[in-house]
This record gives C-alpha cells, structure tokens and sequence, in this order.
C-alpha cells in the first residue's frame, strides 16, 4: 500500500499537468515500513531524456543526488519515483519494468490533453519479474 497526503498529491498532479504533453519525473521521499510506504515529501527531477520526452523519462542524476540530501536531512529515504504518463493509461510500460529497482513505489500519473486522468502505484516484483499494482491512499 502507498499513502500519500492530498495537498502532495494535489502538487504532483499540478506538476503532471504543467508538463504535458512531456514525461515528468521525480522522486518519492519518505518511509517505508514493511510493504506499506509512506510519501511524505517529494522531490521535481529534470527529464534528461530529449529525443523522446513524450513517451520516456531519464532522471537528472544531479536532482537525485539533491533528492538524497534532502531524504536524509528529514531523516527519511527515497521510496519511489513519480512519472507521468501524457496520453496514455497509468499502466506501467515494459520500458519501465526494465529500470525498475526492487523495494520502490512508482506512481504513474495519467494526463491527457493537460488534465489528470488516473493515477496507479506499481511496484517490482523480481521473482516474477511483473510490476504489481498497488493500492494508494489519499488522505486528508
């Protein structure tokens, strides 16, 4: 299970939308206890991907790096990325099943023609190498 609060969803919608029609991509700060994680901060990322912006993204390594601070200096860790999908469905791609990293929530947001559509949680399932979808909360 993901739990994220509604004001940080709310941006990361925002963010989605401002985007489009390109991927947008970050990562997901928070905790992570036993399957459930807990999104308690984020982090925007530059998509390095030019060629193929629209259907692809390539996280900034510098913006990680920077995410990673952050992570630590709230005494928290990076649990995930966040991407968006633009028009398409929040179903994760094979391209994003072959850089998955295992113990990672990946939020995919859903936006076609500027507006958020749906949003799915997936996490890796190495042994039977398939992402699983997850259920997300969103609280108040």
């Amino acid at each position: 299970m993901v739990r994220i609060s509604k004001p940080i969803n709310d941006k990361l919608i925002a963010i989605c939308e401002k985007g489009f029609p390109n991927e947008v991509c970050g990562i997901l700060i928070g905790n992570k206890k036993n399957a459930r994680y807990e999104v308690e901060n984020f982090h925007e990322c530059q998509n390095m991907n030019t060629e193929r912006s629209v259907d692809r993204y390539e996280l900034n390594p510098k913006d990680y790096i920077q995410g990673e601070k952050i992570a630590k200096d709230l005494g928290s860790s990076i649990i995930g990325i966040y991407h968006s999908h633009p028009n398409h469905p929040a179903i994760a791609s094979e391209t994003d099943k072959l850089y998955a990293w295992p113990e990672m929530v990946y939020m995919i947001y859903s936006i076609y023609d500027y507006k958020y559509k749906e949003l799915i949680s997936w996490e890796i399932n190495e042994k039977q190498d398939i992402f699983q979808e997850m259920k997300t909360d969103i609280y108040e």
